[in-house]
Order: structure tokens, then C-alpha cells, then sequence
């Protein structure tokens, strides 16, 4: 027998981010199921495009994906059609479930058909109890809302965790799956930019989904992820996301009331925020801030107990608002906390310095989180999923 030797392409990835203050393009490529970031380019935009999470100029936003995309394009030597994006909407509807399905008969194997059968079952129950919980909180109906990411977080048969389900006989499975929805006219007005800038999206990945995936082995945690012009703010307990609640407050709130008050340049407050200056202007954003995320979690939460380890992203380190949150007292109205908040970090070899890495921090996030999604391309119980949703959505 012969054997003919042929190399194995890289496969090259694109991945778009979309911000209030900035499109950033980063280059990937795809080899020995590892991705390695090869070129990145970033493009400034006016943040009066995008406000409180809508598009106001989207001829402007294409414009400026277009010219991020070529210069990136040009300098890598480097075109792709293909591209994964995120998104900047404050609508974002992430739900969880947990189901139990107990097999008719446990003493047959699993097969394709039947694992087939399994996923069609849990996603059935799982997404028509999520279009009710939005419904609940929003007038969205199934017809005014896309699912734009279903993904199992764990699976466990006869309460031992697995992570696959073919040639095993259990009697009972249970599955902690994670749909993320947004509206149908925010999906067909990603797809519109897709088609400006003549690029197919196959992949849309929020970034609260991607952050959170560098706590994978973290139980409990409060993430925050703290922007321009919006803040993310994200529980995950028992190892699932809760829920994702998006307010609009960022930190150029404070940056304009500093502004209103002293006369200086944006660079120069971005620059010299950390100092012990500005502090009655400080006092009053975090006043507001905490009262905002005391009520967001409280939502999110309802009566459990929130975690006491909390992360906070931001693209200068913060340290002001952390020190502020970690010496007040979180139990107010009917939010609960066992301990006083404790900030933490995720081991990331490539950073050194987290606290001054939010641009490296994301990008490192959404690269992991697109090579999930790759690595899960051929897995049968992706494609049971896939096929499931499909055929849910057609109904």
C-alpha cells in the first residue's frame, strides 16, 4: 500500500469586534487545533455612531468596518470571506436550563439516532421555557427573536460527568444548556453590515460569552465588564451563566463630567484617572454605579446568594472602582453576599499584566472562544444540536 503525502492548509479566521470607540480586525490562523493571532489592525470611530448600544450611523459603522477590513487585509497580504463578529447590543437575552431525560431503555446504546432524539427533546423544552422567561421581561415573541448560540455547559449520565453520549447506555441524562438569543431586527441588521462589507458572518460571539470563558473551571463569579459607553454585567454560578443585564452607564460618564468641570483634553483624563484627582467627580459616578449594579444583580439573582469573587474588565485598570466596591457593604435591598467582594484574575500566560490589558484580554477571549466553536465543527452532539435548532425554528 502507498501513501500520497499532502500538506493541510491553515485555516485563516476573522474575527470583527464592534465597539462604541473602536473596530478592531485581528487575524488568526487555525493549525494543529491551535489559533495564532497573525495581524491585528484597529480602526477609531465617533462614538456618536453607536449610542446606548444602537447603530445611529450605519453608513459610517460599515464605512469604518470596510476600511479596518482592507487596511488589515493589505497589511496581512491576507483576504478571507468568511468572518466571526461581535456585537455591541444592549438586548442580549442569555438563558440556562438544566434538564433531566430519562431513556425508555437503558440497556441499549446510544446511537446517532437516538442521541439525535435526546438533543431534539431538551432543546424543544429548553427554548420554548426561554422564549417564555423573555417574553416575561420584554414583549419579544419567538417570531421577534433569533437564537444566535446553543451550547451544552455539561452533561452528566447517571450523575457522572461525560462529554460524549454515542455507545454509552445510561438511564438518566442530565444537561445544562445555554441559549443566547437577540432580536430578529438587530440579527437582520448584522447581516445588512455583513453584506456592506461583503463578508459572510458565520459565527456571532458576544463578548460577555467570551469572557466568561476565561473562567471556565470558576464555579461562582461576578463578572463586570466595564466599557466606554455600556456596562456588562454577568453571574455565573454553579459553573452557568445566569444571565447577562447590559446597562447604560460607562465610564465616559465620568470622563464627561470631568471634562464639564475642568478643562482638559479626554486623553488627558484616560491618562491621569488612577491619580487622586477628580474625586468628587469619582464619588458621584460610583454612587450611581453601585446602585446600578446592586439592582442588576438583585435581577439577575433574585433571592441566591451572590459570589463573592468578582472580575472586572476595563481598558485602563480600574483600580478606582474596585477599590471602592471592595469597602462597601453589598448587602442592601434584597441582594445577599456571605463575604466581602474579592477580586480575582484568570492565569493567562501570554499576559502579564492583566489590569492593563483589556484590548489583549478580549482579543485573547474571543480567539479561545472561536476555537471552542471550531473544535466543536465535527462533535456528534454539536451537529445534533445544529440540525435540533433547525428543525425547532422551522416549526
Amino acid at each position: 500500500m502507498t501513501f500520497t503525502k499532502k500538506k493541510i492548509p491553515s485555516k485563516i479566521i476573522w474575527i470583527v469586534d464592534i465597539g462604541t470607540y473602536k473596530i478592531r480586525v485581528w487575524i488568526c490562523k487555525l493549525k494543529n487545533k491551535e489559533l495564532e493571532l497573525i495581524w491585528y489592525w484597529e480602526k477609531r470611530q465617533d462614538t456618536d455612531d453607536i449610542i446606548l448600544q444602537e447603530y445611529v450611523n450605519i453608513e459610517w459603522i460599515c464605512a469604518n468596518i470596510n476600511k479596518a477590513i482592507e487596511k488589515a487585509e493589505q497589511d496581512s497580504h491576507t483576504q478571507v470571506e468568511d468572518i466571526i463578529i461581535n456585537i455591541p447590543f444592549d438586548e442580549l437575552f442569555f438563558e440556562h436550563s438544566k434538564i433531566n431525560y430519562i431513556r425508555e431503555n437503558s440497556e441499549i446504546e446510544i446511537d446517532k439516532k437516538e442521541l439525535y432524539k435526546i438533543i431534539q427533546t431538551i432543546e424543544s423544552q429548553s427554548i420554548q421555557k426561554h422564549l417564555k422567561n423573555i417574553k416575561q421581561i420584554s414583549w419579544y415573541t419567538k417570531e421577534n427573536l433569533k437564537l444566535i448560540i446553543s451550547g451544552i455547559n455539561e452533561i452528566k449520565i447517571d450523575s457522572k460527568k461525560t462529554k460524549a453520549l454515542i455507545g454509552k447506555a445510561p438511564r438518566e441524562i442530565n444537561i445544562s444548556l445555554l441559549n443566547i438569543f437577540i432580536p430578529e431586527n438587530k440579527y437582520e441588521l448584522t447581516q445588512s453590515l455583513a453584506r456592506r462589507t461583503g463578508k459572510t458572518i458565520v459565527k456571532i460571539i458576544p463578548s460577555e460569552l467570551a469572557i466568561t470563558n476565561l473562567f471556565k473551571t470558576k464555579k461562582d463569579i461576578v463578572i463586570i465588564d466595564l466599557w466606554n459607553s455600556h456596562t456588562s454585567i454577568i453571574v455565573k454560578k454553579d459553573y452557568d451563566i445566569l444571565w447577562v443585564k447590559k446597562i447604560s452607564v460607562g465610564i465616559n460618564a465620568l470622563i464627561k463630567q470631568i471634562k464639564a468641570n475642568h478643562d482638559l483634553r479626554n486623553i488627558e483624563i484616560i491618562n491621569s484617572i488612577e491619580e487622586a484627582i477628580y474625586l468628587d467627580e469619582k464619588e458621584e459616578f460610583m454612587k450611581i454605579f453601585k446602585d446600578i449594579l446592586i439592582i442588576s444583580l438583585e435581577e439577575i439573582l433574585w433571592n441566591s446568594l451572590c459570589p463573592s469573587d468578582f472580575f472586572m474588565t476595563w481598558w485602563g485598570s480600574g483600580k478606582f472602582v474596585r477599590n471602592y466596591l471592595k469597602n462597601i457593604d453589598l448587602n442592601q435591598n434584597n441582594l445577599k453576599i456571605a463575604k466581602n467582594i474579592s477580586f480575582v484574575s484568570p492565569k493567562i500566560e501570554y499576559l502579564e499584566n492583566i489590569d492593563s490589558s483589556k484590548s489583549n484580554l478580549n482579543i485573547y477571549a474571543m480567539m479561545m472562544s472561536t476555537l471552542d466553536f471550531i473544535k466543536k465543527e465535527k462533535d456528534p452532539i454539536e451537529e445534533s444540536i445544529i440540525a435540533a435548532v433547525k428543525e425547532i425554528e422551522a416549526r
